[in-house]
């Protein structure tokens, strides 16, 4: 497998982890909102933090699946599909180098499975 790939999975884990490291700070105003002082105040701030746990969830979901095709590099197995051993295509992989599913497979998935 290519070490350019490889790098670049890595600079991928790297960037995520930074994300994390950013969601999961703590807000530089903590402990000044005061509710109640504007009505929509409480629902703005609500909305902000579902927003920050949708965001972290999957970004915790693509580190996995970075991760995986680290594995899978290691194990010579990168560029076969998760499910059906097959080949993923090249185009997918330059695409999403961190695939692994292939195209048909990845179609057969429920439309909620965080697969790539």
């Amino acid at each position: 497998m290519s070490e350019d790939v490889e790098q670049l999975l890595r600079e991928k884990l790297a960037a995520i982890d930074g994300e994390l490291g950013l969601l999961t700070a703590p807000p530089e105003d903590a402990g000044a909102i005061q509710f109640g002082k504007r009505a929509g105040d409480a629902t703005n701030v609500a909305a902000e933090q579902l927003s920050r746990v949708a965001t972290h969830e999957q970004l915790l979901a693509l580190r996995a699946e970075v991760l995986r095709a680290l594995e899978k590099i290691d194990d010579g197995t990168y560029g076969t599909c998760d499910a059906c051993e097959g080949p993923i295509g090249e185009a997918r992989l330059e695409a999403l180098p961190w695939a692994g599913l292939c195209v048909g497979c990845r179609a057969a998935a429920p439309p909620s499975a965080n697969l790539r």
